[in-house]
């Protein structure tokens, strides 16, 4: 990780309000308890893909979404994330295909010019999700390296139930961070994640999330990390 400096800024682009603690929580632990100021960004809404699109204005589905909303106000908050860092859009749901790239990347600008991040997470560019994908393609457009460089780091990380399943393009990190220290923290994080935490053997338990991170520790000398791919690194 870079030096801390003071104001530095860490933006989180996600496609759907979970991914980021999936993801990185622990390691958005970590930079906030060294110093770094954590922004999220969420593309898209992470539930109306389980309705049809007559209903998506339903009495139901925005209920769902407020409380979608809420569960990551709760679970961002316990790794010391504002409440006012935290950006919501409003794009249907594994529906990001059908929105046309330069909107979503006129987005993602916006963010940058107000948070000017020097690290940025984002998802990986070969997840099943079609709006993981997605995003990770929006955002390498939006960070050209055109009166961007306040960028030092753009790396993608791996979201349980998406980027394992895709057996054809494994996930082969070449960044690790040691999140031995908020591993726990990280789980109850997700824990505020009520709607999303699901049944053994499926990936999204606790047990999971713990046996992921026990894994990727083995891999770079860690009881517990997190595993990363390096897009870009810009070393001034």
């Amino acid at each position: 990780m870079p030096l801390v400096r003071k104001k530095n800024n860490v933006l989180v682009i996600a496609a759907h309000p979970d991914d980021e603690i999936l993801g990185c929580g622990g390691t958005l632990a970590k930079l906030k308890k060294n110093g770094f100021e954590i922004h999220i960004f969420f593309l898209s809404d992470g539930i109306t893909a389980r309705y049809e699109k007559k209903d998506f204005n339903s009495i139901k589905v925005q209920k769902e979404i407020k409380n979608r909303n809420l569960q990551a106000v709760n679970a961002l908050k316990k790794i010391g994330v504002k409440k006012n860092n935290i950006s919501f859009g409003t794009r249907d749901c594994c529906r990001l295909d059908q929105v046309p790239l330069i909107d979503l990347v006129k987005d993602i600008e916006k963010e940058l010019d107000v948070v000017k991040p020097k690290i940025i997470f984002t998802n990986w560019h070969n997840d099943l999700n079609i709006d993981h994908k997605i995003t990770n393609n929006a955002l390498r457009v939006a960070v050209r390296p055109v009166n961007k460089n306040y960028i030092e780091e753009i790396l993608s990380f791996e979201v349980l139930s998406s980027t394992e399943w895709n057996s054809l393009d494994s996930f082969n990190p070449n960044y690790f961070v040691d999140i031995s220290n908020f591993i726990d923290l990280k789980c109850k994080s997700f824990n505020q994640y009520k709607d999303e935490i699901r049944k053994k053997p499926h990936p999204r338990t606790i047990e999971n999330i713990k046996a992921l991170a026990k894994y990727r520790g083995g891999q770079s000398g860690f009881n517990y990390a997190e595993a990363f791919f390096l897009i870009k690194k810009y070393i001034k």
